[in-house]
């Protein structure tokens, strides 16, 4: 085999290696320290070049226990809560959910991402902690930019913490540069 032959398995086996390399995890946090409901008044944060925004079917409130719609902050049945992610689409890896104190099961949601449902979630497996109730969510590895916490229970939630995988810059760099060095091996290879 030549040289020119080699090169566009060699570039396919660099692709591949930069796709396994593990991105960097970031956990956003939607709670705050001081007591009570309180409007959010930037939905926005940034963190390592990531951006997330959360918007809701209603206005969003949050409180220690995470953010959620409407005044008790609890997003309830056919209340909708999203979380957008700029520039890129992450993987949604786990989150911790609160739920109303008010049941302890049945604060159940669909989620979406970028309008597909994913998953339809049931609260089963809550761990108290001073009076609140709370479910760490194992999300598996979902991929999208705008993920949708879509209340199905009248009985309502928080979103308190998620976690996202996002790939580094220098791995989206290393694959700009093998798929424009693969398109040019192919352009070549067609000339000659």
């Amino acid at each position: 085999m030549k040289i020119k032959q080699l090169l566009p398995v060699a570039l396919v086996g660099l692709l591949g290696t930069v796709g396994s390399v593990s991105a960097a995890p970031i956990t956003f946090g939607f709670d705050i320290a001081a007591p009570g409901i309180h409007l959010v008044t930037s939905p926005s944060m940034t963190q390592m070049g990531v951006t997330v925004t959360t918007t809701g079917s209603d206005t969003l409130y949050n409180t220690r226990q995470g953010v959620g719609i409407g005044s008790d902050a609890l997003t309830s049945l056919g209340e909708d809560i999203s979380f957008t992610f700029t520039p890129n689409a992450v993987s949604l890896l786990s989150g911790v959910v609160f739920e109303s104190a008010r049941t302890i099961t049945g604060a159940d949601f669909d989620l979406f991402g970028d309008s597909v449902l994913l998953d339809s979630i049931s609260f089963t497996n809550t761990w108290q902690s001073g009076g609140s109730y709370f479910t760490a969510l194992d999300f598996g590895d979902w991929t999208a930019t705008t993920f949708n916490f879509v209340g199905m229970s009248d009985n309502g939630f928080r979103v308190k913490y998620l976690t996202v995988d996002v790939p580094e810059p220098g791995m989206v760099a290393m694959l700009g540069l093998g798929l424009l060095m693969a398109g040019v091996a192919t352009r070549r290879r067609r000339k000659s």
